[in-house]
């Protein structure tokens, strides 16, 4: 069949670059964009808008704010673009690290025991997209209730998704780490399923 085609303003101006500090950065850089009219349709935020590298959060001094600059941005016709990487902080305090454990939605080492490799946050863990159900609670996490600040107007970056092991074999994950895939049990191989992560 035919692809989908891809929504309108994805076709039109980007302004991303590496870091927006704040709230006010962005809205400095918005009204800059506006003084020298110089057009675009989204802004792009990396990683250092989450609280402390954690994906579908916003840091709590530095984006406390984030309602009112998609407001912002809302009211001139732009929308934001947010990171989110495929690789979860470790930390027992993180909602959405502790959901993916809890669930057995994690990628497993080739001894069975939960992979751990390093990425942007430090210690980091993989959720097992082979499985339909881990998925299925990814998807979940973009919902308003979970990821504040959910709306039409912010859209999903998806990097990283090789998946990118800093410390790992070809930085990225080792070929004998275990997935679920559609099977009750950690049986598929990652080499069997890496260019499909």
């Amino acid at each position: 069949g035919w692809p989908r085609m891809p929504p309108l303003a994805a076709l039109g101006k980007h302004q991303s670059r590496w870091n927006y500090v704040d709230v006010d950065d962005v809205k400095t850089v918005d009204r800059g964009f506006d003084k020298h009219q110089i057009p675009y349709d989204f802004l792009w935020l990396d990683l250092e808008h989450t609280d402390g590298k954690r994906y579908f959060t916003w840091d709590p001094v530095h984006f406390a704010d984030a309602g009112a600059m998609l407001d912002l941005l809302e009211r001139s016709g732009r929308k934001l673009v947010t990171i989110i990487d495929p690789h979860l902080k470790g930390d027992n305090n993180y909602t959405i690290f502790t959901r993916m454990r809890d669930s057995g939605l994690l990628t497993r080492s080739a001894n069975g025991s939960l992979y751990e490799g390093f990425c942007w946050p430090g210690p980091s863990y993989y959720p097992d997209f082979c499985d339909p159900a881990a998925r299925e609670l990814w998807a979940s996490f973009f919902d308003p209730a979970v990821y504040p600040h959910s709306r039409r107007q912010l859209y999903t970056w998806n990097d990283m998704n090789e998946p990118s092991v800093f410390n790992g074999p070809e930085i990225s994950m080792p070929r004998d780490n275990l997935h679920k895939c559609h099977a009750d049990g950690y049986q598929v191989e990652h080499r069997d399923i890496h260019n499909v992560y």
